[in-house]
């Protein structure tokens, strides 16, 4: 929604599952992780880029990145890494049905593969690797980071 069309509700919407769910969440999730372990949070490539009528959702994805700052710093004692992964247009059934109907569905595919160096939208095993990553040992150094899994589209 554009800013003149965004409501109390939807922006309330939008802040509830984005920002207070994600809060809550790692709150309630606190005192059942190990010392050590990794916190991985869904961003959006939104939350950068400055996208015409996504202000409210973008902003919610830009809180959860600052999330993932302090709460690396805040969690530090205790070993507990925080990164976030930040897709962009991942082809999933729930996004795909968004769109209404195919052909609408399709015409969104081609516009987003005409601006992403890849060419095409991603796929969720895709995205799921990098949260794996980030979740085991290989990324034991990694804290406080955005991974884009994007295709290139925020990077070039």
């Amino acid at each position: 929604m554009t800013l003149d069309q965004t409501t109390a509700e939807h922006f309330d919407q939008t802040f509830a599952v984005n920002v207070r769910g994600t809060l809550f969440t790692v709150q309630k999730a606190l005192p059942l992780l190990n010392d050590g372990a990794s916190i991985v949070l869904v961003g959006s490539t939104a939350g950068d880029r400055g996208v015409e009528a996504f202000g409210a959702y973008a902003a919610s994805k830009a809180a959860v990145r600052s999330f993932a700052r302090t709460w690396s710093n805040e969690l530090k004692a205790r070993g507990i890494r925080v990164n976030v992964v930040s897709p962009a247009w991942i082809e999933t059934p729930g996004g795909t049905a968004a769109f209404g109907d195919e052909e609408t569905a399709r015409a969104v595919k081609e516009n987003v593969a005409a601006t992403v160096a890849r060419g095409r939208m991603g796929q969720p095993e895709e995205a799921a690797a990098v949260v794996a990553f980030l979740a085991s040992e290989q990324s034991s150094y990694v804290v406080g980071a955005n991974f884009y899994v994007d295709g290139g589209a925020n990077q070039i």
